[in-house]
């Protein structure tokens, strides 16, 4: 497996008007497989997110393809390097630690469900587009029960046209109904598994239901 070794591979975006004297809320984006994380940031952003977040766009070690690919695919050391970076961030700005949420696209949807549910840092809310691949060993009637204590909200999108991973999704959606984890789930139609032309839009309705006061 092709590593990416000593670099930096997350970038920041402040938000319009940003205040030093402010504690902001921290929104960390995880790009899909076999993509980067430039790429997540020309289309995972919104009116919300520009004014009111600071915005952490992150990016995997693991090596899809040449020159600038990459995937989610070394969890335990992914986890790791979310973990390093987001330490870094806190000591670069003030975050608001109580106000730390995470979203992405296919596999950055499951590595979103994978923090929130194994709180390597402290999730408290998830936009997951598409879910790509199987859910890990993270997901478990106890840590969905532990998420709902600590008040976690959710939201998974999934194409209806999505027919490889829409599954993954409703199995997903399934574990937070059991437990009464809130949670909204919306299927687009029309769509596969690639992202809405209105993207932008959704995401600061999805926003508005997972922050909290």
């Amino acid at each position: 497996m092709n590593m990416a070794r000593g670099q930096e591979k997350y970038t920041v975006v402040l938000p319009i008007d940003y205040d030093t004297a402010k504690s902001y809320p921290l929104f960390i984006v995880f790009h899909g497989g076999n993509s980067n994380m430039k790429s997540m940031s020309q289309w995972w952003m919104s009116k919300k997110l520009s004014n009111e977040f600071i915005v952490a766009y992150m990016e995997a070690s693991s090596l899809d393809s040449q020159p600038n690919y990459w995937g989610w695919r070394n969890l335990p050391q992914e986890r790791l390097n979310i973990k390093k970076y987001y330490d870094v961030i806190l000591r670069q700005h003030n975050i608001d630690t109580s106000q730390v949420y995470v979203g992405g696209f296919s596999l950055g949807g499951k590595i979103s469900i994978d923090l929130a549910l194994n709180q390597k840092i402290p999730v408290k809310g998830v936009v997951s587009l598409n879910h790509g691949g199987s859910t890990t060993s993270f997901f478990t009637d106890k840590n969905v029960i532990n998420a709902k204590v600590r008040r976690v909200s959710f939201v998974l999108i999934s194409g209806e046209n999505d027919m490889k991973y829409k599954k993954e999704t409703e199995k997903i959606r399934w574990m937070l109904d059991k437990h009464n984890v809130k949670h909204k789930y919306i299927s687009l139609k029309n769509l596969g598994h690639s992202v809405p032309n209105n993207f932008s839009a959704l995401l600061d309705e999805y926003l508005n239901f997972i922050v909290h006061d």
